[in-house]
């Protein structure tokens, strides 16, 4: 995995929970890293989903939902170093729709040993978008959080089904995205 998604989760465990804390999810996990990550390197997916199990079980928090928290906080750090101008996209629906064959290109043509998950989409209606996420990381939960990380930026409202997932049997993920306009 990317090095950016471990210093983007060493901030956000140092920001809002000390850097006492990650010092003992480092000592407690004992990754190959050490802890030490650099964004442009890659690391095991094993040392990321190790740390957030043992921060479940420190927390008391479940595994995806603390998964989420952690999509929504990383959607900042991504947008704000995106490879590709975004800045004339206005709303949700239209950056969802240009994350696989925009975002993920520059990224992969920067990073080309980046493994990144594909999107397809579908469109229901107006206020409705299907995304199926597909991966052999499974981390449908992260793109969830990503998802309303981005609904944050755009300061609008979306509601997220998940009725299908690769962790229940599932070739895909479907997330059905409602819209429900712009916060007040």
């Amino acid at each position: 995995m990317q090095g950016s998604i471990y210093t983007a989760f060493s901030d956000m465990i140092v920001e809002q929970m000390g850097m006492e804390q990650w010092n003992e999810l480092i000592e407690q996990t004992d990754p190959p890293s050490q802890g030490i990550y650099t964004s442009g390197e890659q690391y095991l997916d094993s040392e990321l989903i190790n740390m957030v199990q043992a921060l479940s079980i420190k927390t008391g928090i479940d595994v995806e939902p603390l998964i989420e928290k952690f999509g929504r906080y990383l959607f900042k750090k991504l947008y704000d170093t995106s490879p590709v101008d975004i800045s004339n996209l206005n709303n949700l629906k239209s950056f969802l729709l240009v994350i696989d064959n925009l975002i993920h290109v520059e990224v992969k043509r920067l990073h080309p040993e980046a493994y990144l998950p594909t999107f397809e989409y579908e469109t229901i209606d107006d206020n409705t978008l299907i995304m199926y996420y597909s991966s052999k990381r499974k981390l449908c939960h992260v793109s969830i959080g990503l998802i309303f990380g981005a609904a944050d930026q755009f300061n609008e409202t979306v509601l997220i089904e998940h009725p299908e997932c690769m962790h229940h049997g599932a070739s895909r993920c479907k997330l059905v995205i409602n819209f429900k306009g712009h916060n007040e």
